[in-house]
C-alpha cells in the first residue's frame, strides 16, 4: 500500500487510548528512499510528502458540522502526475484507505461521542481528486452530526475534540498545515485564541494545543455597528428632514388647492366694496362672534369668519381647508356664496385665492 497515509496522519497527534494504526504515524521511524513508493523511474516520486494540508471545518448552528480535508501535492515529472491520477482513482472509487480516510475520522468520532455521551456520526462523504499543472490535491468531506454545543446566545466548539478523561484527540498540527474554522453567516466569534482572517478562526502549524480546541459563537443582532458610514447616514436623515419641513410649510401657505382650479376658474374679480361713513353701532359688533365661542356651535358662514377674525382679517382658501377639515369643493362653494353675499371678499393670486373680511382695509 502506498505511504500516502503518513503525512496526514502527522496533522491529528493524538493522546493515549487511539487506534495503535494512528499511532504509527507518529512513531514509526522515518522512511529511506528505498521504501518509497516509486511512481517514475528517476527520480523518485515523493507521493508522500504534501506541501500543504488543511483542515476545514464549516459548523452549522443547528449542530452538525461539514468537514473538508484537503492534501496538496507536488508532481514534478509526467510520471508522477500519471501516478497520482491512477491513484486518484481508486481514492474517489473509496477503494483504498491512504491519504484522508473516512475510517480515521468515524474512529474520532466515536471518541467525542463517547466523551460527550452525545450520538455522532460520519454521513454524506465526498471524494474528490484534481491534478493541475505541478499539483495534485485530494479533498474528503463528509459531514460530522452533533458536532456543536448549542449555547443560550449562540453555540461553541469544544467537546466534539475531547476524549475520556476530558483529553483531546487534536493535539497539535505540523509545518505546512492549517486549520481553518469557519464562521456561519449572522454569527461571529465572541471566545477564541487563535486569530482571525475574514472572520474565520485559523490556525497556522507547527502548532501545539496546550488546551482543547475552544471557540464560542453569537448570533449577531444586526450590523456591526462600526462598519455603518455613520456621516452619510446622519447627513442623509438631515436632507430629508430639511426637504420634507419646506415642503409641509409650502403645501400649507403657498401650494393651491384642487378646488382653486375648477371651482373658482371663472369667477370674476371681487368689487370693490363701497366706502361708507356708517360709525360701527354695538349691534354691529354683537353680531361678530366671540374669540373664545364654541366652533362647533357656529353655522359654516359664522365658522370661516371666526377664522378670518382670527387671524387679522385674511386667509388663503388653502388654508381655510386646512383648519376646517372641510373638503375643497366644500369650502370653494361656501366662500362662493359667501363673496356673493358680501360676508367675504375674494381675491385672486396667482393660482390661489384670498379671503379677507370685508371691512379689512390692510
Amino acid at each position: 500500500m502506498m505511504r500516502i497515509a503518513a503525512p496526514f496522519l502527522a496533522l491529528l497527534v493524538l493522546l493515549a487510548g487511539v487506534a495503535p494504526a494512528v499511532a504509527l504515524a507518529d512513531t514509526e521511524a522515518p522512511s529511506t528512499a528505498t521504501d518509497q513508493p516509486a511512481l517514475s523511474e528517476s527520480p523518485p516520486a515523493r507521493i508522500d510528502s504534501p506541501a500543504v494540508t488543511e483542515l476545514y471545518i464549516d459548523p452549522d448552528p443547528d449542530g452538525d458540522a461539514r468537514w473538508t480535508i484537503s492534501v496538496r501535492y507536488t508532481l514534478e515529472s509526467d510520471s508522477d502526475r500519471a501516478a497520482f491520477r491512477d491513484y486518484a482513482q481508486s481514492f474517489e472509487a473509496g477503494d483504498v484507505e491512504a491519504g484522508p480516510g473516512l475510517s480515521f475520522f468515524r474512529m474520532l468520532a466515536d471518541e467525542a461521542g463517547g466523551a460527550t455521551g452525545r450520538e455522532m456520526a460520519i454521513q454524506n462523504p465526498n471524494r474528490n481528486a484534481t491534478v493541475q499543472n505541478d499539483t495534485g490535491v485530494l479533498r474528503l468531506s463528509f459531514t460530522w452530526t452533533n458536532f456543536v454545543t448549542d449555547t443560550e446566545r449562540g453555540f461553541v466548539i469544544r467537546e466534539s475534540v475531547l476524549m475520556p478523561g476530558n483529553r483531546t484527540w487534536l493535539s497539535s498540527i505540523g509545518p505546512s498545515q492549517r486549520l481553518v474554522v469557519e464562521t456561519p453567516e449572522d454569527y461571529q466569534v465572541t471566545d477564541s485564541r487563535f486569530g482571525l482572517d475574514n472572520g474565520s478562526v485559523v490556525v497556522e502549524g507547527p502548532h501545539q494545543f496546550q488546551d482543547p480546541l475552544t471557540i464560542s459563537y453569537e448570533e449577531t443582532q444586526g450590523p456591526d455597528p462600526s462598519s455603518i458610514p455613520w456621516p452619510l447616514v446622519i447627513g442623509t436623515l438631515l436632507l430629508f428632514g430639511i426637504v420634507g419641513a419646506a415642503v409641509y410649510a409650502r403645501s400649507r401657505d403657498v401650494w393651491p388647492t384642487a378646488g382653486d382650479d375648477t371651482d373658482d376658474s371663472d369667477a370674476p374679480a371681487p368689487a370693490a366694496t363701497p366706502e361708507t361713513d356708517t360709525p360701527e353701532t354695538d349691534a354691529d359688533a354683537d353680531d361678530e362672534p366671540a374669540t373664545d365661542v364654541d366652533p362647533e356651535l357656529l353655522s359654516d358662514e359664522e365658522r370661516v369668519e371666526h377664522l378670518l377674525d382670527q387671524n387679522g382679517g385674511r386667509m388663503k382658501q388653502a388654508r381655510i381647508v386646512q383648519e376646517t377639515g372641510w373638503s375643497d369643493a366644500k369650502v370653494s362653494q361656501l366662500l362662493s356664496t359667501m363673496a356673493d353675499d358680501g360676508r367675504i371678499e375674494k381675491l385672486r393670486l396667482g393660482r390661489e385665492n384670498l379671503i379677507s373680511l370685508p371691512d379689512d382695509e390692510s
